[in-house]
């Protein structure tokens, strides 16, 4: 009878130590990128981090896993309005940056197979040997990689440029870059991008708050909802087409300027 009731408990404890690990092991799969599809617009609601966008406007840029990753997809040229809410504004103060581009889906900080944040077999982080301002990546930018062995970044996460995240190789391995385009984080509270013109594509939004960057428990523990709404008003091609001219042209008179400065 006591071997029984001895069995018994090896056998719960054993069914414990099971749960455990599962649910240990999908927190970690939760850490990855996990898209919320907003489709070709709508609105969703994520638990934030007081400090995760912030964190990413660093010098030694910021944590991948506190930020939360929106997407959605547009068939033509539109128009689009993005706001961000928070249900506490000041406890959150929400900020959001746009990107074009996706990452793959599990992507995440410290892989061994990502050029921009370069790691040996082990996971141990190594100076990039091309990082020497002259290799370009297949977009033409100039030594896009970081010198990870010698300055301590806080993630791949970047709020204020372009940036690029790899999955593991159980998870296909992908390799990708996202491109800045804009980010808001201009008041203390609610966030608005109004008639911003885009052309087809996919698009990242990534937002968290910008309320405060410290390591205390007030600025790291609480979560707090955001949410993200994105609406899309499509442009008819000729409307599309001086859009996207007046943009060049903008662009053009910059680069004018830039040179006649220098």
């Amino acid at each position: 009878m006591n071997t029984e009731r001895t069995s018994r408990r090896v056998r719960t404890l054993i069914t414990a130590v099971i749960a455990a690990s599962a649910m240990a092991w999908a927190g970690n799969a939760a850490a990855h990128v996990e898209y919320i599809d907003l489709g070709g617009g709508g609105s969703a609601t994520d638990a934030m981090k007081r400090y995760g966008w912030i964190a990413g406007a660093d010098t030694d840029l910021g944590d991948s896993h506190q930020v939360s990753f929106f997407k959605f997809s547009l068939t033509q040229a539109s128009l689009v309005d993005i706001t961000m809410t928070g249900a506490n504004e000041l406890g959150l103060n929400p900020a959001f940056t746009l990107y074009a581009g996706l990452m793959g889906d599990l992507a995440h900080d410290d892989t061994a197979f990502d050029p921009n944040n370069p790691v040996d077999g082990s996971f141990n982080k190594i100076a990039s040997p091309v990082d020497d301002g002259v290799t370009t990546d297949a977009f033409g930018r100039v030594s896009p990689f970081r010198d990870t062995a010698n300055i301590d970044y806080e993630g791949q996460f970047n709020a204020l440029g372009s940036w690029s995240m790899a999955s593991d190789p159980s998870d296909g391995g992908v390799w990708r870059v996202i491109d800045y385009l804009t980010h808001k984080n201009e008041t203390t509270g609610n966030e608005s991008l109004l008639g911003y013109f885009l052309p087809a594509g996919d698009y990242t939004i990534v937002a968290s708050g910008a309320a405060c960057n410290t390591t205390g428990a007030g600025c790291t523990g609480p979560f707090i909802n955001g949410t993200v709404n994105v609406s899309a008003s499509p442009v008819p091609v000729p409307a599309a087409l001086y859009l996207f001219g007046t943009g060049l042209v903008g662009l053009a008179g910059l680069a004018r300027r830039m040179k006649t400065t220098a």
